[in-house]
């Protein structure tokens, strides 16, 4: 009796079972799992609060008592570090530059291996943030750049305990920072934290996408060097693109995920809100004709309601990193510095 060849066999079977369910019939599965209504904003938001309210469940954000907040001087000119004090000795903490008379607050989002300071363009010596912190200041919006986990072992670590107690990094990340987001409301109230942009840059792209649904305050959002065929990025091994599993990335792989949530049906969750994708045409986290495809998928929504002038892809010439002057330029259009 071969053993391995009995094995190697089975693991053939199941490879081939998932990627037929996971890729092939994605959209057969997810379609009747939606029942959009376009026929105005106010029917479509009631036709898909079903599947806001799943996201939640499957995300499982967890609530957490503030018992205090600190701040203090930060490294970036003109910030403040905050730190929220939250129940079982955990905290919320992130770096708030709010220059005089900014009243419109832009939440961007570092990815893995990043920091807060470097959105704001410091530590960043290969300019994979283009300095977009500071550039937004200077286009006169306020800042909050949240400090989430940014290694990989430490974030599969924590999000294998995640599991175990029901929920998820990205749900308690999230939690965390609305937060965050309470806590500035307080230390400069003249920031409007009711209606902000929510953007972030790669594992923060992922933030964006992930947390827009669950916050209607997110009055627009956008999302740089994440967006993605997910189907194809989650399951299929190709060299066109980066995988998950090759990198030993467990703590992406999230229960259900894939049961009608793959970005173009997420995004769904965002609309008619005003939705930017941006990717490089070299970001090796997706090929680029996957990511104008699922985007072309995604923009239907916000066609069919009448409002395609709120959502917009832009393919930069770069890699994986941030095309400032793309994303300064759109929300001066979609969410402008000064109401």
């Amino acid at each position: 009796m071969n053993l391995e060849a009995r094995q190697e066999g089975y693991a053939a079977e199941l490879e081939h079972y998932f990627r037929t369910v996971l890729v092939d019939e994605y959209d057969e599965r997810a379609r009747p799992l939606w029942g959009r209504d376009y026929s105005s904003t106010d029917a479509y938001a009631v036709s898909v609060q079903a599947r806001r309210d799943e996201w939640r469940r499957l995300l499982g954000v967890p609530e957490f008592a503030v018992e205090g907040i600190e701040t203090r001087e930060s490294d970036v000119p003109g910030g403040l570090w905050l730190t929220v004090r939250l129940d079982r000795h955990l905290t919320a903490q992130g770096l708030l530059v709010a220059p005089e008379g900014a009243t419109r607050l832009v939440v961007f989002q570092h990815g893995l291996g990043s920091t807060p300071e470097r959105v704001m363009g410091l530590g960043d010596a290969k300019g994979t943030y283009d300095a977009v912190g500071q550039k937004l200041v200077d286009a006169g919006y306020a800042v909050l750049a949240p400090m989430n986990l940014i290694g990989i072992p430490p974030r599969n670590r924590a999000q294998s305990l995640a599991r175990l107690a029901g929920t998820t990094m990205e749900g308690h990340e999230f939690a965390r920072f609305q937060r965050l987001l309470a806590a500035v409301a307080e230390v400069a109230p003249e920031v409007d934290v009711d209606g902000y942009a929510l953007t972030g840059m790669s594992w923060g792209g992922l933030a964006a996408q992930f947390w827009a649904p669950l916050d209607e305050r997110a009055s627009a959002v956008a999302t740089l060097g994440f967006f993605n065929q997910r189907s194809n990025k989650m399951v299929v091994q190709d060299t066109r693109w980066s995988s998950f599993y090759d990198e030993a990335e467990d703590h992406a792989f999230l229960q259900g995920h894939l049961v009608g949530f793959g970005d173009a049906d997420l995004a769904s969750l965002v609309c008619p809100r005003p939705f930017l994708v941006q990717h490089g045409r070299a970001d090796q986290i997706g090929w680029w004709p996957d990511v104008a495809e699922e985007f072309r998928k995604a923009s239907a929504h916000w066609e069919r309601l009448g409002v395609a002038d709120r959502v917009s892809l832009q393919i930069h010439e770069g890699g994986h990193d941030v095309d400032a002057a793309g994303l300064v330029g759109w929300l001066d259009e979609q969410f402008p510095p000064r109401s």
